[in-house]
């Protein structure tokens, strides 16, 4: 079955130039063509489907390379509060791959889950068994490796010791994961688990990263606190989530540790999202002023940045992709940067340069559309108008305002008193 997609606007990739009146020509799940109509349309086949969307802008399907799947943003819990019964996360995840395919993005990093759920999932996505259009493409961790008593230590995954690390991380590569995921510091949603210390020594880190590597495996961590954030990097990490440079009190930008994170080419991805908002404000590392100079400072030093929300948590629905765009562009990022740390670059770290991130003829058909030019305004992130994976398209759900205001102030403090935090 060959598909038309065309549209006023096309971008084949974050540094090419606006096509006026362009298209993509899918052929099942690949590229065949794209372009401006008038060069490409020879190409099309007396039984192609034509789907015209008008004013709109065809670009690459977006990755979201930090979500949780089997979180509902809609309640507050801890990472220790007793979770549903398997059966209704598996349903839940399910469900939450279709929000997350109504924001535009296509390709997500699910990192961390309860035992080994995200891999399941992505197993019976791959091979069809899931009903409906919940083709996503996950990149899937499992539960990430931390310490006893850690951060996220309930959804197993506890490991102490090189010994202790290296077994883990073993475990990690027989269960089938696309990157293993490890908790450097402590996190505001373990409470006590002191989100500015560091868990691991740099001995325990590179083991960890010398069994995933040896596998072709990636390692990211979450990594809040300093010391946490320069062990992953001098442990030979390839990326670090959050990255929210805390201390004790607050956060402070460290430049010696930004400049190792530029020399060793170790990615970092900032998970801003609706708590990071201008409007109910309520991420737990610092002022929202602190957290924007922190974010510039990565991007005037030089950091390769690649996008990722943590949705799944409280507040942060995952359709709401664009409020963390909307951060990143208060922080002094352009709308190019932004769209290449969410489609090319971001397909580059997580290995899928050959495979999706442009709109190239062999490349898999993840298409989406946005209202208005996404190079002229964020806003446009906001209007998702087609969605297509793998050459399925994806019927859209509408994406709802948010309403934190209640929720804001009773999060924030929450989350502060149980990282020793004085309030805000």
């Amino acid at each position: 079955m060959t598909t038309c997609v065309r549209a006023a606007r096309l971008l084949l990739a974050s540094d090419s130039e606006i096509i006026q009146d362009g298209a993509v020509i899918v052929n099942h799940e690949v590229i065949l063509a794209s372009g401006a109509w008038h060069e490409i349309q020879s190409a099309l086949s007396k039984d192609t489907k034509m789907l015209n969307l008008g004013d709109v802008t065809l670009m690459p399907g977006l990755f979201d390379c930090h979500v949780h799947l089997f979180m509902d943003p809609s309640a507050f819990h801890t990472t220790d509060v007793a979770s549903p019964s398997e059966e209704e996360l598996v349903s839940r995840m399910e469900k939450n791959c279709l929000r997350v395919l109504d924001a535009g993005v296509t390709t997500i990093r699910d990192l961390g889950c309860i035992g080994t759920l995200s891999t399941e999932l992505r197993n019976r996505i791959n091979a069809g068994l899931v009903l409906g259009p919940r083709v996503i493409s996950i990149l899937s961790s499992n539960a990430p490796i931390t310490v006893p008593n850690g951060h996220a230590s309930s959804w197993g995954g506890i490991a102490s010791g090189v010994n202790g690390c290296k077994s883990e991380a073993q475990k990690r590569v027989e269960e089938g994961v696309d990157v293993v995921k490890v908790m450097t510091t402590g996190g505001f949603l373990t409470l006590g688990s002191s989100p500015e210390k560091a868990r691991y020594s740099v001995e325990e880190l590179r083991v960890i990263a010398e069994v995933a590597h040896a596998h072709g495996i990636p390692v990211t961590t979450h990594a809040t606190g300093l010391q946490g954030i320069e062990r992953a990097v001098d442990a030979g990490f390839d990326c670090i989530e959050h990255c929210s440079w805390s201390v004790e009190g607050g956060t402070r930008f460290d430049e010696r540790i930004a400049k190792k994170l530029v020399a060793r080419n170790v990615t970092v991805c900032p998970t801003m999202n609706t708590a990071c908002i201008e409007k109910d404000y309520y991420c737990p590392w610092d002022t929202r002023e602190n957290v924007l100079k922190n974010l510039s400072k990565l991007r005037e030093h030089g950091i390769q940045m690649i996008v990722g929300t943590d949705n799944g948590i409280v507040g942060c629905p995952f359709e709401r992709y664009a409020d963390g765009l909307s951060v990143l562009v208060e922080a002094g990022y352009s709308l190019r940067e932004i769209i290449a740390s969410a489609t090319d670059k971001a397909s580059a770290v997580c290995g899928l340069s050959s495979v999706t991130g442009k709109l190239l003829p062999g490349m898999s058909a993840d298409i989406v559309a946005f209202a208005g030019n996404p190079l002229e305004g964020v806003g446009s992130f906001l209007n998702p108008r087609f969605v297509m994976v793998r050459g399925r398209q994806h019927t859209l759900t509408s994406i709802a305002p948010v309403d934190n205001a209640k929720l804001a102030a009773n999060v924030s403090e929450k989350l502060r008193k149980g990282a020793g935090l004085p309030s805000a």
